[in-house]
């Protein structure tokens, strides 16, 4: 647990349902969007902690993410709605496509300029922002319930508990299809920020990392667990992974309100985030995002109802500080 000073900010207003993605500006703004199970995308600046800007939609959004700039955004819904909206305008929603079922996760793709959306009906669509036109489609064998993009690759965790890599330039065909190396249900993966592979979190209180180099040797761990006894150990799911963009480090959120941070090259812990440097955050890590720099952490504090309905505490969005000491890999001994 690191002992340096941090800051931490609540960003105000929040959202009044399940925060369900935060993602950051691809520039030095520290702009953050958020979508939430209320009908809202919401624009904060961080900096100055103030809400720039809340589309409302009619339809409960489970995903986000930034464009080219932080003047382009883009959603997915329950509805299956893929929307585009230019943060510029109030209140502005444009249909860019749509899947049957929900569109559960969004991503944009830099190298391409295309965004992604992966969906509880089984398919993946590439859809080309400038002409609102769909450049890609990919059945899948099962549903959508973790995806990410990075330089050329797209890689998809499903509910058959199936993983498909893609080189999204040729994406008829995956480079990469296997079964997920854990027992339990995906709930999230992310690619590495070199794009030699990605990580993955489950159910179960796994992480597992694969590589895109099929004689690189993968392994998985134990995390997010607390041993009440010497029979009884709780296991709580992750829901969230986020790398380090200079470091290649990696945060991991779990239902246990949680963040551990992770060497994966040398294969332990480095260190673990408190809230306030003293206690665990109030409900479950819903989602997690660095920014540009890896300078701050965006933290989406909202309950993922892994105990079915009951009384829970306040949806929130924190954003820490993060020195480089807490997150820069340790050398090994000689």
């Amino acid at each position: 647990m690191s002992t340096a000073p941090v800051e931490e900010v609540h960003l105000q207003p929040s959202p009044s349902d399940g925060i369900s993605c935060v993602r950051f500006s691809p520039d030095a703004s520290d702009w953050l969007l958020a979508s939430s199970w209320d009908k809202s995308l919401r624009l904060y600046d961080v900096p100055s902690n103030r809400l720039r800007l809340k589309v409302d939609v009619d339809h409960a959004l489970l995903a986000c993410s930034f464009g080219a700039t932080r003047t382009q955004a883009f959603s997915g819904g329950v509805g299956g709605l893929v929307g585009y909206h230019d943060l510029e305008v109030a209140n502005s929603t444009t249909k860019l496509g749509a899947h049957d079922k929900a569109a559960a996760h969004i991503r944009y793709s830099a190298a391409t300029g295309q965004v992604f959306s992966g969906s509880w009906d089984g398919t993946v669509s590439a859809w080309d922002p400038r002409s609102t036109t769909q450049t890609t489609h990919l059945k899948q064998s099962g549903k959508v319930y973790a995806m990410s993009t990075k330089e050329n690759l797209l890689v998809v965790g499903l509910s058959t508990k199936r993983i498909s890599l893609y080189d999204i330039r040729r994406a008829s065909v995956p480079i990469q299809d296997i079964d997920s190396p854990l027992k339990y249900q995906i709930r999230c993966i992310e690619l590495f920020p070199d794009a030699q592979g990605y990580a993955i979190g489950s159910t179960e209180g796994r992480v597992a990392l694969e590589y895109v180099d099929a004689a690189r040797k993968g392994y998985a761990f134990k995390c997010h667990r607390e041993k009440i006894s010497e029979s009884e150990t709780y296991v709580f799911p992750i829901n969230a992974i986020a790398f380090h963009p200079r470091f290649g480090t990696f945060a991991t959120g779990g239902c246990d309100g949680m963040i551990n941070v992770w060497d994966g090259e040398n294969k332990k812990r480095i260190n673990q985030f408190l809230q306030h440097q003293t206690a665990r955050y109030p409900t479950s890590i819903a989602s997690m995002d660095f920014n540009h720099d890896g300078s701050r952490l965006a933290i989406a504090s909202s309950y993922t109802f892994e105990e079915g309905e009951k009384d829970h505490p306040d949806d929130s969005i924190f954003v820490r500080s993060v020195h480089e000491s807490e997150v820069r890999p340790k050398k090994k001994a000689p």
